[in-house]
């Protein structure tokens, strides 16, 4: 059987040996599920713990999020516009994210900068 998450959760920091241990033995009561479930709701125990994210927190999720998005676009996607909608999100995040293949991303990365004044008021 695959592992429920690659070597790129572990360096992201999102899980740990035991973590994965908790999901694995979750999945496996709960064969219903598929394998993006138990990732999505391991992503969303680690930023909520850490809510908000830090800086880097933010670049090594937006990397995790690049990785899964290779292979399972939605939740790559959902990972990448939860990070670029983060306080703290550093620019370079966002102006990497600007140049995404899917343009919700595009959208997300956007929503952090300040709307620029037209003159005229």
């Amino acid at each position: 059987m695959e592992p429920l998450f690659s070597p790129a959760w572990f360096a992201a920091g999102v899980v740990t040996d035991s973590i994965a241990a908790d999901f694995a033995q979750q999945a496996a009561a709960a064969p219903h599920h598929c394998p993006r479930h138990w990732r999505w709701q391991a992503f969303r125990d680690w930023s909520e713990e850490r809510d908000p994210l830090t800086a880097d927190e933010c670049r090594a999720a937006y990397e995790l999020g690049v990785r899964e998005a290779a292979e399972d676009s939605n939740l790559g996607v959902a990972i990448l516009c939860h990070v670029l909608l983060q306080r703290h999100c550093p620019a370079e995040v966002r102006a990497a994210a600007i140049n995404s293949p899917f343009p919700a991303v595009q959208k997300a990365a956007c929503r952090g900068e300040k709307p620029t004044s037209s003159g005229g008021m």
